[in-house]
């Protein structure tokens, strides 16, 4: 994406969690108990790629068609899809069920139509995978994306604070913070939704970071999501038993 301005922890970092956890607070007070027994109209239309649905939705933005922002021989598309794929992976290893809206770079899809698929899932959480970009290469910031109050915000504030708490240390990277985007993808998931722009490719340091054949830094942009999402289902695991 090209920017236009500026409990079951498992595998994942604990300590990640529990700098996430100051955040739980924050999810009662913008109402996360009346979110979890409200519902939602599911428009069937797109169907769900796991037969029995899953509790995580993941959509790696771009794809197809559209290759998403460009740098130094690095694709937006195909860094997201990798992401999505790690972050699924650790999700699982955790017990928990994930679909991703594309699994390849062929599949062209509308924005509205991945809000979709989540709702044909039966998804708990909705995360679009971005990385930005800018014409000043010297910016480089994380930031995450909500578009209905009510739904999203209390938990676009948690990923935010998953994604800087992992991933500014030793680097260039500040905390943009969180912005309203209303997304067709955003605005279509019934459940809370968050796009995240974990990194600028158009960065050179964070070019070659995300460059790098070992994938260090794909993986820690997985880690950084996927903690923020058990983060969050803890949360909400809480809220439940109050």
């Amino acid at each position: 994406m090209r920017e236009a301005g500026g409990g079951r922890a498992g595998r994942l970092s604990r300590g990640l969690v529990r700098k996430a956890a100051s955040l739980a607070p924050l999810a009662v007070l913008f109402g996360l108990g009346l979110l979890l027994i409200s519902t939602s109209v599911v428009q069937q239309d797109d169907a769900c790629p796991v037969p029995r649905g899953a509790a995580i939705v993941l959509d790696p933005g771009h794809g197809g068609e559209d290759p998403g922002a460009l740098n130094a021989g690095l694709v937006e598309a195909e860094l997201t899809l990798a992401i999505a794929r790690r972050t699924a992976d650790l999700l699982r290893g955790n017990g928990l069920s994930v679909a991703l809206t594309r699994d390849d770079m062929e599949s062209t899809l509308g924005n509205s139509e991945r809000g979709r698929i989540a709702n044909a899932c039966d998804a708990s959480v909705f995360v679009s995978i971005h990385l930005n970009s800018f014409d000043d290469p010297s910016v480089n910031y994380v930031k995450t994306f909500w578009a209905i109050e009510e739904k999203d915000l209390a938990f676009a504030q948690v990923m935010q604070s998953a994604q800087a708490a992992a991933l500014q240390p030793g680097t260039n990277l500040s905390d943009g913070g969180m912005d309203v985007f209303e997304s067709g993808a955003l605005l279509t998931a019934g459940m809370p939704s968050a796009l995240t722009e974990s990194v600028f490719l158009s960065n050179p340091e964070e070019a070659r970071r995300l460059a790098d054949p070992a994938g260090a830094r794909l993986e820690q942009i997985a880690r950084a999501i996927a903690s923020g999402i058990v983060m969050w289902l803890d949360i909400a695991s809480i809220v439940r038993d109050l």
